[in-house]
């Protein structure tokens, strides 16, 4: 699935405004529902973060 880039407010770090930015799920919190929008430089920061953890939760090979 694709997701369209809208021109929106980073709520990921940077906190921009009035830029490019995907969705990326619901915040959920309290009961509540809030829309998460990243923009590229997080989003990149993000998966880069994850690949690091992905990374050091390999099994080691046998």
């Amino acid at each position: 699935m694709e997701r369209p880039w809208i021109t929106g407010d980073c709520w990921l770090g940077c906190e921009r405004t009035e830029v490019l930015v995907i969705w990326l799920g619901p915040v959920q919190w309290d009961g509540q529902h809030a829309p998460f929008y990243a923009c590229e430089p997080c989003l990149d920061r993000l998966k880069a973060q994850a690949l690091a953890y992905f990374m050091e939760q390999r099994p080691a090979s046998a």
